[in-house]
């Protein structure tokens, strides 16, 4: 009898340990697919997607992650973000999307549920006492299954100066949820990679399952939506900034001379970011600009390319006619535009396609009109410009010029 009862108090031991055991695994199991690590992805076309790992977002930004201890810019908090992340699970999930050299870094954090808070006397005082607001440098790529795409300007914060410094990588963020109503899930994609690459990365991860893990899930949110843009997403990598183009040279240690050195760090600054700056800043020294600092300033719009090329073609070294000249020193020129050259151009003159082809690069119109008009009757004025040195010669009775050759 005893033995009896021993074995049937063994047998529900067995039994409440199995149950146990078993409730453990279910709610194991329950509490991990309330997590975002649960979140299935899949790597586009092409790719492959994986943990993320320090090295991959070092890659990306092209500094290592500095101590914890040390002041943090905001390239130093972004690695310190994913960094979290990948080390504890219930922070959120973050993965690194692969294809040759490019990399897709891309996070999913929930947001605090931060309700509004106009009626709030601390607030209001707060909203009297602060500045004017920031300029808004977000620019909205696309939408994403609802959700806007947004792409945060290039630069990263430092502690202690006045301006942020440049980067060369790209940082998106996307949001699902309002913050207002209640938790949300914040998006966070790092890369060096393309606007296309970016939104095949996001479309890649379950977010019809994340969004369902949101206490109120986002109502505006389908993935049927798909992504949707004005234009299409470009395919290529884009180039760097003006600023960060900028700030290369003034690291290259070459000196440029009085007032370009001060030039140059004013366009890494963001204070001059397109000729109009440039010239508006430098009126009468403009023409003595070093080609280096001019072409820094060729955003890839037409009229920038053309200008380009004209003081390239100056200072090829080719012999060009007087005609010639005269157009390619006036393309070069930044007041110029087309109108200015439609008088001149009325003229029966000998000029190279590849010359007259620059003309159509300009703007039709400059701003200010100029109060004199070219006569076309007039032997063109030939300027060395931007400081480059000419020779002239008699051949076959026309005056041919050569300047910046040997």
């Amino acid at each position: 009898m005893r033995f009896s009862l021993a074995l049937i108090g063994v047998a529900m031991v067995v039994v409440a340990a199995a149950i146990v055991f078993t409730f453990k695994i279910v709610w194991d199991d329950y509490v991990y697919n309330q997590r975002l690590v649960s979140v299935e992805v899949t790597a586009p076309d092409g790719w492959k997607v994986a943990s993320y790992l320090p090295q991959h977002g070092e890659s990306i930004v092209a500094e290592s992650s500095a101590p914890r201890d040390a002041p943090a810019t905001t390239t130093q908090r972004l690695l310190r973000h994913y960094a979290d992340i990948s080390e504890d699970v219930t922070a959120g999930a973050v993965w690194t999307f692969t294809r040759d050299d490019e990399r897709v870094v891309l996070s999913l954090v929930f947001g605090p549920h931060q309700p509004p808070s106009q009626g709030n006397i601390f607030s209001q005082m707060r909203r009297a006492s602060a500045g004017s607001p920031k300029p808004n440098l977000d620019v909205e790529v696309a939408t994403v299954a609802g959700a806007p795409l947004i792409l945060k300007p290039r630069t990263s914060s430092v502690p202690g100066e006045a301006f942020p410094e440049p980067v060369n990588y790209r940082l998106f963020t996307m949001r699902l949820g309002d913050e207002e109503i209640d938790e949300v899930l914040d998006i966070k994609v790092l890369t060096d990679s393309t606007d296309a690459a970016v939104a095949a990365a996001i479309m890649g991860v379950d977010l019809e399952r994340a969004n369902q893990l949101l206490p109120t899930p986002d109502p505006n949110f389908a993935i049927s939506l798909g992504i949707v843009s004005d234009t299409p997403l470009a395919t290529s990598v884009p180039e760097p900034t003006v600023a960060y183009r900028a700030a290369e040279m003034l690291e290259n240690g070459h000196d440029y001379g009085a007032p370009w050195n001060e030039a140059l760090r004013r366009v890494k600054t963001g204070e001059i970011a397109d000729w109009v700056a440039m010239t508006a800043a430098y009126p009468d020294q403009i023409q003595d600009a070093p080609f280096e600092l001019l072409t820094v300033l060729d955003d890839g719009s037409e009229e920038n390319t053309a200008r380009y090329f004209a003081s390239a073609m100056i200072d090829s070294g080719r012999d060009w006619n007087d005609h010639e000249y005269y157009i390619l020193t006036k393309v070069a020129d930044i007041t110029t535009a087309q109108s200015d050259l439609a008088a001149y151009l009325s003229g029966d003159y000998e000029v190279a396609a590849e010359v007259l082809a620059l003309i159509a690069g300009l703007p039709e119109t400059r701003a200010v009109e100029s109060t004199s008009t070219a006569d076309v009757n007039a032997r063109p004025s030939v300027s060395s410009g931007f400081g480059q040195s000419s020779r002239c010669r008699i051949e076959n009775g026309v005056r041919r010029c050569s300047v910046g050759g040997n």
